[in-house]
């Protein structure tokens, strides 16, 4: 791994600490563990846009506000949510993108690298 990949890296894990977790446990408001898939990511070094803009969490922070939005939501995500993890996903086509939950962990498609997030109201049905 490169150094530049591995600031890319160290920076992201940061600000995933410093603010989206904060994010995530204030509209939550329970503490839910969040992590980024780096593996489904394979190399990136020819990901130069991604390397520039960074990762995108304005589509996952807006459903989490939607469907936390009162306690039924915030009592129904942390009752089925245990950890939220994203996940790079090569297809181009927006309806491949969204969510799944399978034994409390939520994984949050998306490709990240084309910065194609999908439909904003997925989570929220």
């Amino acid at each position: 791994m490169s150094l530049r990949i591995a600031r890319f890296k160290k920076k992201t894990d940061d600000w995933i600490a410093s603010h989206v977790q904060k994010y995530i446990t204030n509209q939550t408001g329970h503490d839910i563990p969040f992590s980024i898939d780096w593996e489904s990511f394979g190399k990136l070094e020819d990901a130069e846009e991604l390397l520039k803009k960074g990762l995108s969490y304005n589509v996952l922070e807006s459903n989490l506000k939607t469907l936390c939005s009162d306690d039924l939501g915030k009592e129904a995500f942390s009752e089925n949510v245990k950890e939220i993890i994203v996940q790079q996903i090569e297809s181009d086509d927006k309806e491949a993108m969204g969510y799944s939950l399978k034994r409390g962990k939520l994984t949050y498609f998306a490709n990240q690298k084309l910065r194609i997030f999908g439909d904003v109201k997925i989570l929220a049905r």
